[in-house]
């Protein structure tokens, strides 16, 4: 990656600063997070009223599912979540199941579904960790590495790391507003960016 694409990453990036995280889930080996201000489905930021029911412009109550951060992180890269010395949670962990199915008696490994959500150790591990409350994991930092890897510092001392693990132009993450098509494509050898 050239220095003037890293600048335009970091640019890009700089976004983050400050936001909270809203979401952290996967989709096959593919993750999805969101930071920052909730959106709808029209981009529109939307409030908290007392009890914490999300509203739209319109006052209308939003559905937990619709809610989003307004900026978008998707990756296919090898990733690792840590804390001081400790790995929360790695990657890898997508293709070990849960300990409670590999417990199961006459589990076999080689017929393991690791796609399907709730059957792996990374989404239990992922599930016992946040236990759905982001609140505490506000943006403090964000570096990008020569070859696409990418660092984001929290609040609270967490490290969210992404390896760029392709050696050619393949994707390893993307980085845009959620409600959009445009997104900032981070391969190993530089960037794209793609309007859909």
């Amino acid at each position: 990656m050239t220095k003037k694409e890293m600048e335009q990453v970091k640019e890009a990036l700089v976004a983050l600063v400050g936001a909270p995280m809203r979401t952290f889930d996967r989709s096959g080996a593919m993750l999805f997070l969101n930071f920052g201000d909730y959106v709808d489905v029209n981009g529109i930021v939307v409030r908290e009223a007392s009890g914490a029911i999300m509203r739209d412009e319109a006052g209308n109550a939003l559905h937990e599912k619709s809610k989003r951060g307004m900026y978008a992180l998707s990756s296919l890269c090898s990733m690792r979540f840590t804390c001081g010395n400790d790995v929360i949670f790695a990657g890898s962990d997508m293709f070990l199941p849960t300990e409670n199915l590999a417990n199961v008696e006459g589990f076999n490994g080689s017929n393991f579904d690791w796609q399907t959500p709730g059957n792996t150790l990374f989404d239990d591990l992922l599930r016992k960790h946040f236990r759905g409350d982001f609140s505490e994991y506000v943006v403090k930092s964000v570096k990008v590495g020569r070859f696409g890897d990418l660092t984001i510092g929290f609040e609270n001392d967490f490290v969210l790391e992404f390896f760029a693990d392709g050696s050619g132009h393949s994707e390893n993450w993307r980085f845009g507003m959620t409600n959009s098509t445009d997104s900032l494509i981070v391969t190993s050898k530089g960037i794209i960016s793609e309007t859909d």
